[in-house]
């Protein structure tokens, strides 16, 4: 099994959610279909309201795009109960997150990318080993960068049972993420984990744990959350025509006057982005309050 990934990360940085792994040959990491569906209990990962939404978590495989540097797939992440924001997340042939894009309802779109791209989901390391990731996830129209530092263990394989079935020896990892979150010279910093356990029966994630610790700035604070995801079932499922357009997807014959997102401007980028996650609703709050000032 190749080390490259990390080999690459290393070099080019001599970091939030989500890990790879290396494929031992040329086989595609994943098809067009593939869904998972979880149960889900506790707020949106990531939220700034630690509300709970419950209800079902889907992750759907709903595409595949050429680059000059190789395929990337292009995997939908949504909750059931919170449909106001979708996420979309780009994984390369390397198994690596290189790109995040968010839409709201109003079909405003906005993406972030990763420099250099983290792993997803998963990554190659052996029981007992621990490993430290720099990032940052950069937003141009925004002119937003958030840097994370991601520490990474492997524990002990476990068996977890779900009402997908029973999956022995899930891979187990613990990923703890530090990030800062700076708007001029305020810099808030903040940490959150994911537990995870990968099972390659189903190629994905059998079960996840996420928990976001407590934040505070001046006079705003937020409480310490916790939020569970638990396969219930997976296999291939047909992807929306809606969503299998001709930028997304390769060899699709669709007319190329066919409805493309929009494009978020500078102004309602981060409003995108606070559907699905909600720190920056911190810099919102700061932008606002100096407008009043």
């Amino acid at each position: 099994m190749t080390d490259r990934p990390i080999v690459i990360m290393s070099v080019l940085v001599g970091l939030l959610s989500l890990t790879g792994w290396a494929g031992q040959d040329t086989k595609e990491p994943f098809e067009v279909g593939q869904r998972w569906k979880y149960q889900h209990e506790g707020p949106r990962p990531g939220s700034f309201e630690p509300n709970d939404i419950d209800g079902e978590r889907i992750i759907h495989v709903v595409g595949v795009i050429e680059e000059p540097e190789g395929k990337q797939w292009i995997i939908e992440d949504r909750f059931t109960k919170d449909e106001m924001a979708k996420g979309r997340l780009y994984v390369n042939q390397e198994r690596l997150l290189t790109t995040i894009e968010f839409e709201n309802e109003k079909g405003e779109t906005a993406k972030l990318k990763y420099n250099p791209p983290i792993p997803y989901q998963i990554m190659d390391m052996t029981i007992g080993q621990e490993k430290t990731i720099e990032t940052s996830l950069k937003m141009e129209s925004a002119d937003f960068t958030l840097p994370s530092t991601m520490e990474i263990q492997r524990l002990d394989n476990e068996t977890i049972t779900t009402p997908a079935g029973e999956f022995v020896d899930c891979w187990h990892f613990i990923f703890k993420t530090k990030s800062i979150f700076k708007i001029k010279i305020i810099k808030i910093p903040f940490t959150e984990e994911r537990e995870r356990w990968y099972h390659p029966k189903i190629n994905g994630l059998v079960k996840e744990v996420y928990r976001k610790d407590p934040m505070k700035f001046l006079t705003w604070s937020q409480e310490a959350y916790s939020a569970t995801s638990t396969l219930t079932s997976f296999g291939k499922e047909g992807v929306p025509r809606e969503i299998m357009t001709a930028r997304q997807v390769e060899n699709t014959n669709q007319p190329s006057d066919s409805p493309q997102p929009k494009t978020s401007n500078t102004s309602s980028a981060y409003a995108v982005i606070l559907g699905m996650g909600g720190v920056l609703m911190i810099g919102i709050y700061i932008l606002r309050k100096r407008k009043k000032v």
